[in-house]
């Protein structure tokens, strides 16, 4: 697998979890984006697995009321199975 394709499947899952949160909270995207001071745009582009900008994360991250961690990571290059461990947080709320 690529690096590009560990990263989109990484992108989707953290764009899958900010859904989650979004839905159990009863927000459409554009009400997330107005909590969060963006347009829809990116809401909508995150949650579709693609990048945004980390201003733009963080700002609905912080919307939602959830955290972002960045714990140590072993050395080498991260696998999707790291990055999946590192980013585990962000499904915390769902149970997961």
């Amino acid at each position: 697998m690529s690096s590009n394709a560990e990263a989109n499947l990484t992108l989707a899952q953290v764009g899958s979890a900010i859904r989650r949160a979004r839905t159990s909270q009863k927000l459409s995207q554009t009400e997330l984006g107005h909590k969060a001071g963006l347009s829809r745009m990116p809401i909508y582009r995150i949650e579709a697995g693609q990048d945004i900008s980390l201003r733009s994360l963080l700002s609905i991250l912080s919307a939602l009321r959830l955290g972002l961690q960045m714990p140590t990571l072993p050395q080498g290059v991260p696998n999707v199975q790291a990055l999946q461990r590192a980013f585990a947080h962000l499904h915390a709320e769902d149970g997961e």
